[in-house]
Parts: structure tokens; C-alpha cells; sequence
């Protein structure tokens, strides 16, 4: 059986030179510094994007939780460590989920405008109007706000 394609070679018989193989070399270590880069900073921005929303839902969840189960849900925020805990008034012992550390997920610090306590009441308000501010490794703000009635914005 005979092949009806045919392979050539591009440089010939002789293969490669060292001049030729050294610029590739070069041409492919620079492509990959620079792209390297950039995919480095979308990956904190993808998890720095990431940690806001899930941010938002355990606020979300918590004032949810705190209407299904008619009683206070406190979220704790530590603003130094970045790790949030969602906890009933009358246990703050026992977190009702394990503390998230969003530290890991590319948060630098918390800023909070009303202390590091937020407070759902049984009927889904929340205690104070609170902006918090999430900020990045490489400088990213973002501002989640959660209004008088409970209700958790991002911008």
C-alpha cells in the first residue's frame, strides 16, 4: 500500500541549524514572559472576582437564613485576615458554615464602614447600612454595599 501523501522536510536533509534553533528559542521564551504575565493578572482578577461573589452570597444567605429561621444571623468580618463567618445571635460559637477565607482567593484587606459585625434581623433587614470594600493583590477595588432592608449590592 503506498501512501498518496507525501512529507518534505522544510529545511532540507541537514536538519536544524544552532543559529536557527537558539532563535526560536529566544522568539518562544519571550512570547512566553510576556504572555505569562498577563495570564498571571487575569488569574487574580478571575479569583479576586471570585471571592467578591461569593462575598455576596453568604451575605445573601445569611439574610435568607435569617427569615427562614425567624431569628438573628450575624456575619463576622475580619478585616485583617480577610475570613468571614456566618453565625446565629444565639450560638456565636458554632459558625453555621466553616469560616471562608477569602485571603486565599486573592483578597488583600476588608474595609468595613460599620465595624467588622453585620447583624440580619428575623425579618431580613440588616442593623446598619455597611459598604465594605474588597481590595486585590494588584490594586482592585471593589465596594459591596448592604442596605437598611438587607439588600446586598455589588459595584
Amino acid at each position: 500500500m503506498s501512501s498518496k501523501w507525501k512529507f518534505r522536510r522544510i529545511w532540507g536533509s541537514g536538519g536544524m541549524s544552532i543559529t536557527e534553533l537558539m532563535v526560536t528559542l529566544a522568539i518562544s521564551m519571550l512570547l512566553l514572559l510576556l504572555l505569562g504575565t498577563e495570564l498571571q493578572a487575569m488569574v487574580d482578577r478571575v479569583k479576586f472576582e471570585s471571592a467578591v461573589s461569593e462575598l455576596i452570597g453568604d451575605l445573601q444567605s445569611a439574610r435568607i437564613q435569617a427569615i427562614w429561621e425567624r431569628q438573628a444571623i450575624k456575619v463576622s468580618i475580619n478585616q485583617a485576615s480577610a475570613v468571614v463567618t456566618v453565625f446565629r445571635e444565639s450560638d456565636p460559637i458554632h459558625p453555621i458554615r466553616p469560616p471562608r477565607n477569602l485571603a486565599g482567593r486573592g483578597v488583600r484587606a476588608i474595609q468595613s464602614t460599620s465595624g467588622s459585625l453585620l447583624s440580619f434581623s428575623p425579618s431580613g433587614t440588616s442593623g446598619t447600612a455597611t459598604s465594605l470594600t474588597l481590595e486585590g493583590r494588584n490594586g482592585d477595588r471593589r465596594v459591596v454595599t448592604v442596605s437598611l432592608t438587607g439588600i446586598v449590592r455589588a459595584r
